[in-house]
């Protein structure tokens, strides 16, 4: 057994760095390159988040001119137009063209038959017929 003590003297291995002090080097590199990619993904998703926010914007501004448009095409003027254009008159009916939905049961007030056509019958009526213009 002294002759194997002798041979393993020699292949003793040589390190120039301490075990701990390599391995903590390994554990400060590591933690630097993921500190970096962290960093690269938060500016990446920053710039993502102002495109997002920009195009936001961009349709809440299109909201606000869609909205305008609608309420511009529905207006009395417009509605009045469009009537002329398509050649369709539209005029109260006559009584005989009014139907009634209920009636006093369902919180009509007495004599609303006098109310045709007016706003406080207009709910539970309903007109029946338009007369084209051409």
């Amino acid at each position: 057994m002294a002759k194997n003590r002798r041979r393993n003297r020699g292949r003793q291995l040589v390190t120039l760095v301490p075990k701990p002090v390599g391995v903590g080097f390994v554990v400060v590199v590591s933690l630097a390159l993921v500190y970096l990619w962290m960093g690269h993904k938060c500016s990446q998703y920053s710039e993502e988040k102002k495109q997002l926010e920009a195009q936001c914007d961009e349709l809440d501004h299109e909201i606000v001119r869609e909205e305008t448009k609608w309420n511009a095409m529905k207006g009395a003027e417009q509605l009045d137009s469009l009537l002329v254009r398509n050649g369709l008159l539209m005029v109260y009916p006559n009584a005989a063209q009014i139907v009634r939905v209920g009636g006093a049961s369902h919180g009509l007030p007495a004599g609303a038959s006098a109310l045709a056509g007016t706003d406080a019958a207009r709910g539970a009526t309903r007109v029946a017929g338009v007369r084209s213009g051409r």
